[in-house]
């Protein structure tokens, strides 16, 4: 259209210069002049208007095709023919687009939640002009981040906090299924696992009960461990009684069997330090016979 223009601009000089020709001398001679500029008006007013009448719609999107406003139709990517003056397009991305949007919910144990989500979604090339009748060219304002965020407070609403947290690919499989269901009706198309959770974010009081929950978690954690540590203890202290008690139980009965002398000597000798004893009774003898001991542990034939 600014060719179209251009020319018509062009046009004009070139009569106001016919004009002013007339009115000047023979020396100045306007006329070749006011020619040229007509011509190349006219020709720029006529490849404008040829021009106007040929649209290319890029790949990637598609055109919804307009007779005087009213809808006639798209056009898929490529070269088109149209009436200038008469038609007029507008072109739609029926590509995959991301639109991130944010909403914030209740819980069901009534926590306010503020949750980011990534959204993967294309329009259907072959009703791009329905949409634009509904909805126009508006329509992520329009109907993408209200169902978004709609569809967030209905799930949202079933789970509480903390089951949001732990819950979260359940989460979001939910809300994707309720934005598929309602996007339908306007022929978008979410893409396979085309819904991102981007993040939760909480009250800080909620927060602060978290991490006290989670401190007192780690405590009762600890505390276990001291008491199995205890059980263990009190378990070996109970078998070492045991053992003790059986090695008394074991000597008694060498005691009757063998003598107490032979059960003395033993229990001193593995107490013994490798050195000879320093003390003797008072008749030149050691305390502990040690040849007595010799004949007392050696069988009878």
């Amino acid at each position: 259209m600014g060719a179209v223009l251009f020319g018509i601009i062009i046009i004009f000089i070139s009569f106001v210069l016919g004009g002013v020709n007339k009115q000047t001398s023979e020396k100045v001679n306007l006329k070749p002049t006011a020619w040229a500029a007509r011509v190349f008006g006219i020709f720029l007013l006529v490849g404008g208007i040829l021009w106007s009448g040929v649209v290319q719609v890029p790949a990637g999107y598609a055109g919804v095709k307009l007779r005087f406003g009213a809808i006639d139709g798209t056009l898929g990517p490529g070269i088109h023919i149209i009436v200038p003056g008469v038609h007029s397009v507008q072109l739609l991305e029926t590509r995959t687009q991301k639109e991130e949007s944010q909403a914030t919910a209740a819980s069901q144990d009534l926590q306010v939640v503020t949750t980011t989500l990534a959204l993967n979604f294309r329009l259907n090339a072959s009703k791009v002009d329905e949409l634009y009748g509904q909805v126009g060219p508006l329509y992520k304002n329009r109907i993408i981040d209200p169902t978004v965020q709609e569809s967030l407070k209905v799930v949202t609403a079933r789970y509480t906090a903390e089951g949001l947290i732990r819950n979260r690919a359940q989460v979001k499989n939910e809300v994707e299924t309720e934005i598929i269901k309602r996007l339908a009706a306007y022929d978008i198309v979410v893409d396979s696992q085309g819904l991102s959770i981007v993040n939760f974010d909480f009250s800080p009081e909620f927060n602060k009960a978290i991490e006290a929950k989670q401190v007192a978690q780690q405590e009762a954690e600890k505390q276990k461990y001291v008491l199995q540590q205890a059980e263990l203890q009190k378990q070996t202290d109970v078998a070492r009684a045991q053992g003790s008690a059986e090695a008394a139980k074991l000597n008694a009965e060498a005691l009757k069997v063998s003598g107490g002398g032979l059960v003395i000597a033993r229990e001193w000798i593995e107490k013994w330090d490798g050195k000879l004893p320093q003390v003797s009774s008072g008749s030149g003898q050691y305390i502990i016979d040690l040849q007595s001991i010799m004949k007392q542990a050696t069988p009878t034939p």
